[in-house]
């Protein structure tokens, strides 16, 4: 359901860029270079500015597939470099975090929870999806990871530090629960090939 609606909404920018002929991996490297120079605004400590950027490139970020099945270019190399590139990101996100926050030992630990949380939580999908299943669920996949994300910062900017620090373990502690639901799930769907 999520998923259609997603789609509905990227139509039209979808549709535009693909009547414009830009490729699909062209759309990827420019979204990445746009959403992780973000990070440069969560390095000046302007978690409101960095929210408004994130939510302004995301439509970049999420248009690219779409926009490969449309004009029929869909590739395993492109599948490839959005992937990477997405892991990247994430890692430029928490790592600009832990630049930020890092001196105080508890954010420092949350913070790098999360990040090893988030790329278990893709790993996991990819190397399912490499053994010829397919695993989309989980609690903080991609997208609910990443309005989490937007949802810190928009703490950190209205209510201060204090509060960031608050809700990261909230936001840090789902990923976990995300990491053994997917290993759960990964346990369901692969048990069968044991």
């Amino acid at each position: 359901m999520y998923q259609d609606r997603h789609r509905i909404i990227l139509k039209p920018l979808a549709e535009f860029l693909a009547k414009m002929g830009i490729h699909p991996n062209f759309i990827t490297l420019f979204s990445f270079l746009i959403t992780s120079s973000g990070v440069i605004w969560i390095l000046l400590k302007k978690p409101l500015i960095a929210l408004l950027w994130f939510l302004l490139s995301a439509p970049l970020d999420a248009v690219d597939g779409y926009v490969a099945r449309i004009s029929g270019k869909v590739s395993r190399f492109g599948a490839f470099l959005d992937s990477n590139l997405d892991r990247i990101t994430d890692s430029l996100l928490f790592l600009s975090l832990i630049f930020v926050f890092g001196e105080d030992p508890f954010s420092f630990f949350f913070l790098s929870l999360s990040l090893v949380s988030a790329y278990l939580i893709s790993y996991m999908r990819a190397r399912v999806e490499g053994l010829g299943e397919n695993l989309m669920e989980g609690l903080m996949s991609r997208y609910p990871r990443f309005v989490g994300f937007l949802i810190l910062l928009l703490v950190w900017g209205i209510f201060g530090e204090i509060w960031f620090k608050f809700l990261l373990p909230v936001y840090s502690i789902l990923l976990v629960i995300t990491v053994f639901q997917r290993f759960i799930l990964a346990y369901r769907k692969l048990k069968d090939h044991l």
